[in-house]
């Protein structure tokens, strides 16, 4: 709780720096006025619970009440009263009952202090654990993060200094840090692309022309920015991938010019060079134009990618698209106007371009081309030998040589490992016991830290916003934030540390009998798990025995890890049912019952306290005992009011207590449906190879890959997940690709 407050106190200090959109905290206790109710002095007050609420929700008001007209000076009139502090709540009245007025202080205890235990996070290093409190930054759209974090870490120190020295800062997770990174790596490969292009045309046409293309490279590129700025795209990994990626063929227009170019000036001619460099680019001009749109016909299907991966895939066409037209411009351009001022005359060969002598590097070409097509039977072998070839290179995927992956495993510095525990947990125990787990992961020589979030959400990454974290807020639930170290100072990458590590925590949810989920931070794609198994049928009854059976056959094969499924057990019910007849006989309806059992068994924020000194909200919370709420007869001393019968037992209009299981329905476009979802681990780990393991085992079922079946004649199971992104990525770009061949 104090180390909540003195945290609190510092995000408030940094909420000042501009360009943030928003900040939370995680972990400890806020500060709340809790009004405790003591259910014998409501009885012995004559008072009911709802009449408590309703008094200090409406005592909690200030309202405009007009002018003061007619007077020599105007005023704004406001009527009423704001809570400033603890005892403008106790001394708030809720009635009379035996001739004297009833006060808040009479049937409660008013306490300023710390809100009830419902949240719990700690930090373990090698040196052990301590209690954590955690302030998460959002910024703006728009904003450069790595300029942002680095100014948040640095104010963040500064107000550091004048906390306790036994208070330790630690960054869990900097995504600005990781996106300079990510940058940085991204332009070194830039020039260093554009050095290699540069060094390769020097050894073949020299230094100068040389030159001219590097100078082609850096304002094609610079026009190309300039596209993604009007386009609204930032500087991020995306983009800066689609710069990379056209460097190797955004060079091919300035390369085709300026060798004509250099060509044309190897030939005798009284001419100037404006003339012979405009007469070399016309020659080669109509080809080049149409070898520069077939390249963009060919990259811009990408962009008609639907789905969740298209918006992430269409910087990359879209930008290259639009080097290509640059860098056709400045070999138009540019490259010419260089050419000019670069290259010098030779005057070495015939003035008849017919008569051009041959190169040995043409000579070899000439002598190949003419055996594949004077003679049908070196073409017709030279076509059997290509066709071989690509049968070989198709066999590669089959023999699994090349393995199926619709994305690469990115090296991050960071991982989440996701425990949910059996519900009738507390949160207590579920954070005794993550703490174990959180000193076994901490001995792993990678591992520098392990923060415990129970009871809450660890701040989520891109994964977790689309797996839905952020609702993981029961008391069985607890996540755990990995901070591993730098990619510099270990030998192995972050995917090949989770495997190690996976076996640990498998063993320590089977311990417990948990469910445990490893979350790697993916660049993609965003689904809810990589393998996804929806099982329809048509009745209840069917899709979950189908559902269990076929969690079973996953099961049977090693290659499925973090299994589970939408039949999972939640926390049962305790039901009290409302008596329509004794409701109706005392006048207590069962709205008015069911507020006053809300009231009972939790903490409602009924108003809070005006006091802006105070880093957070200051909430004013209506809660009983927990000795109540645990009761085996929690109604026992509650009295509900009615203007028919005055005060009621609450326990006339209510039945006795009822276990029920609660079930949870999971539709999709309408249509009931189960989950299976699992996670892939060992060599193969792509859904095609686990599917093609199940497919023998399922051969009863009806499947289905793309489409939600209509209607059900008999079970399906559709396959959903990565192998869904992967199919629509490649149903899409196979269509655009047909019109690109058209």
């Amino acid at each position: 709780y104090e180390l909540r407050q003195l945290i609190a106190s510092i995000a408030r200090e940094l909420s000042h720096t501009p360009d943030l959109n928003k900040i939370d905290l995680l972990g400890g206790q806020k500060r709340v006025i809790s009004i405790i109710i003591d259910e014998k002095k409501l009885v012995n007050n004559g008072v009911s619970i709802l009449a408590v609420a309703n008094a200090i929700k409406e005592n909690d008001l200030m309202l405009p009440a007009g002018k003061n007209l007619g007077s020599n000076k105007l005023f704004d009139i406001e009527i009423g009263r704001r809570y400033k502090n603890i005892d403008d709540i106790k001394n708030v009245a809720i009635g009379y009952y035996a001739g004297r007025v009833v006060k808040i202080e009479d049937i409660a205890d008013v306490i300023d202090g710390p809100e009830e235990l419902n949240k719990l996070s700690s930090i373990y290093d090698k040196l052990g654990g301590q209690n954590a409190v955690s302030v998460s930054f959002s910024k703006r759209t728009g904003v450069n993060a790595v300029l942002l974090s680095k100014e948040l870490i640095k104010r963040t120190k500064v107000a550091m200094k004048n906390l306790p020295s036994d208070i330790q800062l630690n960054v869990m997770r900097d995504y600005g840090k990781t996106a300079k990174e990510k940058s940085d790596e991204l332009i070194k490969h830039l020039f260093i692309a554009t050095m290699l292009v540069s060094l390769l045309i020097a050894m073949f046409m020299g230094i100068r022309a040389a030159t001219i293309v590097a100078i082609a490279i850096p304002v094609t590129l610079a026009m190309t920015l300039a596209a993604f700025y009007f386009l609204g795209y930032t500087l991020n990994r995306v983009t800066l991938f689609a710069l990379v990626f056209a460097i190797g063929i955004l060079v091919d227009d300035a390369i085709v010019v300026v060798e004509n170019i250099e060509r044309h000036f190897s030939f005798k001619s009284d001419e100037n060079l404006r003339n012979i460099a405009i007469r070399a680019v016309s020659e080669i001009g109509s080809s080049t134009i149409l070898a520069t749109f077939a390249v963009i016909f060919a990259i811009l299907p990408m962009s008609f990618v639907q789905g969740l991966m298209g918006p992430y895939m269409k910087p990359i066409p879209v930008g290259s698209s639009f080097a290509m037209i640059f860098s056709l411009l400045v070999a138009f351009i540019v490259t010419p106007w260089a050419a000019i001022r670069l290259l010098k005359r030779h005057n070495t060969c015939h003035t008849n371009i017919e008569y051009e002598e041959l190169s040995k590097l043409d000579k070899i070409y000439s002598k190949m081309i003419h055996i594949l097509l004077d003679s049908k039977k070196s073409a017709a072998r030279f076509v059997l030998f290509v066709g071989l070839l690509f049968v070989l290179s198709c066999s590669l995927v089959y023999f699994k040589c090349v393995k199926v992956k619709m994305l690469p495993f990115d090296n991050k510095n960071e991982f989440q490992v996701l425990i949910d525990y059996p519900v009738q947990i507390t949160l207590e125990q579920n954070h005794e016991l993550s703490k174990e787990l959180a000193k076994r992961l901490v001995q792993n020589i990678n591992v520098l830290k392990v923060q415990i979030f129970s009871g809450e959400p660890a701040p989520f990454s891109f994964s977790g916003m689309v797996k839905h974290t952020f609702l993981r807020k029961s008391d069985n639930m607890t996540d755990f934030q990995i901070l591993l170290a730098e990619k510099n100072q270990r030998k192995q990458s972050s995917h090949q540390i989770i495997e190690s590590i996976r076996p640990i925590v498998k063993q320590f949810a089977d311990e417990n009998k948990a469910i445990a989920k490893v979350l790697e931070i993916p660049p993609g794609p965003p689904v809810l798990a990589t393998m996804v198994a929806e099982i329809y049928a048509n009745t209840r009854i069917e899709r979950d025995k189908i559902t269990n059976d076929v969690y079973d056959l996953f099961k049977t094969e090693s290659i499925f890890v973090d299994l589970d499924s939408s039949l999972r057990s939640t926390r049962q019910q305790k039901i009290y049912e409302y008596n329509y007849k004794n409701g109706g006989l005392f006048g207590v309806n069962a709205f008015t019952i069911a507020n006053a059992g809300k009231l009972l068994f939790s903490d409602t924020k009924l108003s809070t306290l005006t006091d802006v000194s105070a880093p957070e909200e200051i909430n004013i919370n209506l809660s009983f005992a927990s000795s109540v709420k645990g009761s085996n007869d929690p109604f026992k001393n509650m009295k509900i009011q009615s203007h028919q019968s005055g005060n009621v037992d609450a326990k006339i209009v209510l039945n006795e207590p009822k276990i029920a299981n609660n079930e949870v329905i999971n539709h999709k476009n309408l249509i009931p449906l189960n989950y299976i979802t699992s996670e892939l681990s060992g060599d193969e780990e792509a859904p095609i190879y686990g599917i093609i393991k199940l497919a023998s085992k399922m051969q009863q079922y009806k499947t289905l890959f793309m489409s939600i079946p209509a209607y059900l004649s008999k079970p399906i199971i559709k396959w959903d997940g990565e192998m869904f992104i992967t199919l629509e990525v490649f149903r899409d770009l196979g269509i655009a690709f047909i019109f690109a061949i058209i």
